[in-house]
């Protein structure tokens, strides 16, 4: 009866282990995402600002694959400033992914530490 016991809380451990293993990355692959955006929003936020600085008459082009096509500097301004929008949401919906997989993580860490100190009957 015993030995049933110890191989059930050997496979939960085994489970729980696995879960926490998993959550950790998951949430670490947020965290790098979340980077990635950060640094996308900071460049064109940047644009964003320089492209302020211009003079309306200013010709402003747009790359497109290898060629660059002449586009008008409010589109180029309002363009930008959608990447900075679309960005900062990206990035909100990033970071609450990546509470979740944190959350996730910490009730099997939590998990995993009862069923170490737990009492086991023999």
């Amino acid at each position: 009866m015993s030995a049933l016991n110890d191989e059930t809380i050997r496979r939960v451990f085994v489970d729980l282990q696995s879960k926490y293993i998993s959550s950790m990355q998951q949430a670490n692959s947020m965290k790098q995402q979340i980077q990635i955006k950060e640094r996308e929003r900071k460049v064109a936020e940047l644009t964003r600002r320089e492209l302020e600085a211009l003079d309306a008459d200013t010709k402003t082009y747009k790359p497109v694959g290898k060629m660059f096509i002449q586009t008008p500097l409010t589109e180029m301004k309002q363009s930008f400033t959608k990447r900075v929008g679309t960005a900062d949401d990206e990035i909100k919906a990033l970071e609450k992914t990546q509470k979740y997989w944190e959350r996730a993580a910490a009730d099997a860490q939590g998990n995993l530490k009862d069923i170490l100190g737990g009492p086991r009957t023999m």
